[in-house]
């Protein structure tokens, strides 16, 4: 879990680790900075555009966690 400076914890949500192309990680970057995101919160919304794309119906309760 993601720890906040002051130790408590930021978020009960899982962790996913990847290794992505640097191309990939500035392309990240520049949308994060356009929808001024974290990085962890443009990479859950590029996922889940993505699993819906693909046909997934994620729960209203996993959108509304952002």
């Amino acid at each position: 879990m993601a720890m906040s400076t002051d130790g408590s914890v930021a978020t009960n949500k899982p962790k996913i680790n990847a290794y992505v192309s640097e191309e990939i990680n500035q392309a990240i970057e520049k949308e994060m900075a356009k929808e001024r995101r974290s990085k962890s919160q443009m990479v859950e919304l590029l996922l889940e555009e993505a699993l819906k794309a693909r046909g997934h119906q994620l729960s209203q309760d996993a959108v509304e966690e952002k």
